[in-house]
């Protein structure tokens, strides 16, 4: 097998002629949820071949022609927050562990087997790109999986933490409503997100989520702001729609809608001291013709159920990882000066 390296121009070449990397993405980002195009992920890497981007990494493992591995991580919002969006073993066929309970591995549960020769080299890429993405100052990589997948153990052993639990929605908007009269019975309440909210948004998640997912996602404003996904980040300049509903000057809820080709995607935080915020929030996102995917954390039970009985259905289930990269020492010459 040869070295790993960075994935250049000649690795897309040889990937040219097997139309290589054949078989699923084993990463789940959330914009191939979202209903993206098949086959984006190939462009995408032939652009960053060329490109060099700072803000991507990618390594490739051959063996002769053929490709044995290949994993791919962007930056989420900030340097400091990155995303594993591509990971491949063409031909593999295992898992590395047992899960009698076929769950998420959150909590533990999980049974070590033997690893191969061959789960040794996927773990050895996947640590690889750990390392590519600490030597670009990254603090936080996170890694979406569908449930149950082989991949879970594989990144519990590369130091990977489950910290929640996703599923997906989907279903039709412009035919629901709670009220029965569609954005009206939320529009009054609801205004435009504004550049200056941003302070406001970062409490507003603060106290609407699980202190473990807020050490996961940020416990700091620009912790926070640089793990936000792209779609939602004005710091990328997101063209998503954002509403705002405020109550007795704070922000108590918010709803985020970004379309796609296929469908919108959203997603929605509300106050837990304000829950009467839920319908005007919901019935402003649903009052939009078209298909709609939610992507609901296990923490948001309450949109989860008013989806599901707006007639929504269960597309997938899925689990956020995040691993804490190390960053490695650099050590800065010394120059003479006079006294």
């Amino acid at each position: 097998m040869e070295p790993m390296q960075s994935f250049r121009l000649s690795d897309a070449l040889r990937c040219t002629l097997p139309n290589t990397p054949r078989g699923p993405n084993l990463a789940c980002p959330r914009e191939s949820l979202a209903g993206a195009m098949p086959g984006r992920q190939n462009a995408l890497l032939w652009k960053n071949a060329v490109l060099q981007p700072d803000n991507r990494v990618a390594l490739a493992q051959w063996d002769g022609l053929r490709l044995s591995g290949l994993v791919s991580a962007r930056i989420r919002s900030g340097r400091r927050a990155w995303e594993i969006d591509g990971f491949y073993l063409p031909g593999r066929d295992w898992p590395l562990w047992d899960s009698p309970g076929g769950g998420n591995g959150i909590g533990g549960g999980l049974v070590p087997v033997p690893v191969s020769a061959a789960d040794a080299a996927a773990l050895e890429l996947l640590e690889q790109l750990i390392a590519a993405v600490g030597w670009r100052s990254g603090e936080r990589i996170y890694l979406r999986l569908a449930a149950g997948s082989p991949v879970l153990s594989l990144a519990r052993r590369s130091g990977f933490y489950p910290c929640f639990n996703e599923t997906l929605l989907a279903g039709y908007g412009g035919i629901h409503s709670h009220s029965g009269n569609g954005a009206a019975s939320g529009a009054a309440a609801l205004r435009p997100r504004l550049p200056q909210d941003s302070y406001a948004l970062f409490q507003l998640f603060c106290a609407s989520t699980p202190a473990a997912v807020r050490d996961a996602l940020g416990l700091t404003f620009d912790q926070w702001q640089d793990a936000r996904e792209p779609m939602f980040s004005q710091r990328n300049g997101s063209r998503a729609q954002e509403w705002v509903a405020e109550h007795k000057d704070r922000i108590v809820g918010w709803l985020g809608l970004a379309a796609h080709r296929r469908a919108t995607e959203a997603t929605v935080m509300v106050h837990p001291d304000c829950p009467e915020q839920w319908d005007g929030l919901l019935d402003m996102a649903l009052f939009r013709a078209g298909g709609q995917r939610w992507l609901i954390p296990e923490y948001r039970e309450a949109a989860a159920a008013r989806l599901l009985r707006q007639g929504f259905r269960e597309q997938g289930q899925y689990t956020m990882l995040v691993k804490l990269a190390a960053a490695p020492a650099r050590s800065y010459g010394m120059a003479p000066v006079e006294a």
